[in-house]
């Protein structure tokens, strides 16, 4: 996968973040912002594995995804409400299971693959076991959606939020059939990890201005 390719993926999962979030705070009844949200998680989920496959030294990926979750943190419980871990610690939970797996310490990955259904973080299992699936994304494609429409399943027996299977359709993002060669500009090298909470931050002061 070339670089446009990967900077498209990465574009369009801040989007379709960010509809979602919309949609979270200033329209929580229409199920449309919702929907394409669905599509933002897994194109993350599918970074995070590329990133713990190419980085050159893992911890420092670790640190800086980990650091943002917790400058993210607070802004996060002001704009939900919520006080759950916001979805960058289950990131960092991901990309250590994946990590600690693809080192042969797979007694350690167990450890974090189990643990994680007890973490309170948003989409907690579900989407530390969505991280590692698509750790086997580059070699058995057909088994890593199979993988995560059984996700989907268990996500859904679960929580009854059916809506997430629609997170399936993101795998359309990832074939390689987009003609992405327009979109030739480099995003900044720390496009997300700034992009997280300033977005947060900016949603968090609309509402607090028009309440």
């Amino acid at each position: 996968m070339g670089r446009e390719q990967r900077q498209f993926i990465q574009f369009i999962a801040a989007l379709t973040m960010l509809i979602d979030h919309i949609g979270m705070v200033f329209f929580p009844s229409a199920i449309g912002f919702r929907a394409i949200g669905r599509l933002s998680f897994p194109l993350f989920a599918f970074g995070i594995a590329e990133g713990v496959r190419y980085t050159h030294c893992f911890w420092r990926y670790f640190g800086r995804i980990l650091l943002t979750a917790v400058l993210s943190q607070p802004i996060y419980m002001l704009l939900f409400g919520i006080t759950q871990g916001n979805p960058l610690f289950m990131l960092a939970w991901g990309a250590a299971a994946l990590y600690f797996f693809r080192q042969g310490k797979k007694t350690v990955a167990a450890v974090l693959l189990i643990g994680s259904y007890f973490a309170d973080m948003s989409y907690g299992w579900y989407g530390v076991w969505t991280i590692f699936c698509f750790g086997l994304y580059a070699e058995r494609e057909s088994r890593c959606f199979y993988g995560q429409l059984l996700l989907n399943i268990l996500y859904g027996l679960k929580t009854r939020a059916w809506i997430q299977l629609l997170s399936l359709f993101s795998f359309g993002f990832l074939d390689g059939k987009w003609r992405v060669a327009a979109f030739s500009k480099k995003l900044p090298r720390y496009f997300f990890y700034v992009f997280y909470p300033l977005h947060l931050l900016v949603l968090w002061g609309i509402k607090a201005g028009i309440s």
